[in-house]
């Protein structure tokens, strides 16, 4: 009898502990997107605040809500002209990036060209150097091709930095496919082209949508490149017109901050409604 009184004790006991477990995890998991989720809020509430309402309480809710801020941005920023610089820039980087790395992903995976793992580690090598590091010697490179200032100079910048990351994960995913569906397709008289965009790519959907939903988030994002490259032409990006808000002697927090909702937005609905997408891409990687 006092075995078996012994024995629930310990499996009270245990599930306890499991209980208490589960709960500090979910309470970790709560802090971590509280805080992760903090700086958008900020960003919303303070954008709904005038200058004055900002200066009194930085933190606090704003007392009275206005989208003054968003029409001086309009006005400001020539949203519409900016807006479509940014989905030209980064769709045709996005485009150029992901065809290459198509190319080289299957090179090295299917067709075991000489050196094509050495090939493979070079580019991706190109994953530890930063951006700022070579920003310099792409900007002399960019002037002598005739393209500073130009949409190609700046999609060919990004389809650069984004070369790596997406060889890196499409070899990736085309060495989980096996080579009998290669040879299948040979041997009905399928070439290498007819291959690649009929055979891989097909297959390779969910992993193709991930990368490219990812490299579009930072590729939209990013500010150094058109910055640099673009200068101050009209053919800059959004996120440049948003750094141009403040001023050398005003600088206004509820004003940059609706800047950055607007320079947001179209990320934010392309992650909410691709973010399926992004999760297929990453369990069929995970379970090939």
């Amino acid at each position: 009898m006092s075995a078996a009184i012994r024995t629930r004790r310990r499996r009270r006991t245990s599930r306890t502990i499991r209980d208490l477990g589960k709960w500090l995890v979910t309470l970790a998991l709560v802090v971590i997107a509280a805080g992760a989720l903090y700086p958008l809020l900020f960003t919303i509430v303070n954008s709904l605040k005038s200058r004055t309402a900002y200066a009194q309480n930085p933190l606090g809710l704003p007392d009275a809500i206005t989208l003054d801020n968003y029409v001086d941005t309009f006005n400001r920023m020539h949203v519409p002209r900016l807006l479509f610089n940014s989905m030209l820039a980064t769709s045709g980087g996005l485009l150029l990036s992901t065809v290459a790395a198509l190319f080289i992903a299957y090179a090295v995976t299917k067709l075991r060209m000489p050196g094509g793992n050495l090939v493979f580690l070079f580019v991706i090598s190109m994953l530890v150097i930063p951006s700022q590091v070579v920003i310099y010697p792409l900007y002399e490179t960019i002037l002598t091709l005739g393209l500073g200032g130009t949409y190609g100079g700046l999609i060919l910048s990004y389809a650069a930095f984004g070369l790596p990351m997406s060889t890196y994960l499409l070899v990736a995913y085309f060495r989980a496919i096996p080579d009998e569906l290669i040879e299948a397709a040979r041997l009905d008289g399928a070439g290498d082209m007819r291959i690649l965009f009929q055979v891989l790519l097909p297959v390779s959907t969910p992993a193709i949508a991930a990368l490219s939903i990812l490299n579009f988030v930072w590729m939209w994002n990013d500010l150094l490149l058109p910055l640099v490259i673009m200068g101050g032409s009209d053919k800059t990006t959004l996120m440049v017109g948003v750094a141009l808000l403040s001023g050398q002697y005003d600088v206004s927090i509820p004003l940059i901050s609706a800047g950055l909702i607007v320079a947001l937005l179209p990320v934010m609905i392309v992650y909410f409604v691709f973010q399926r997408q992004i999760l297929n891409g990453a369990i069929a990687g995970a379970v090939k």
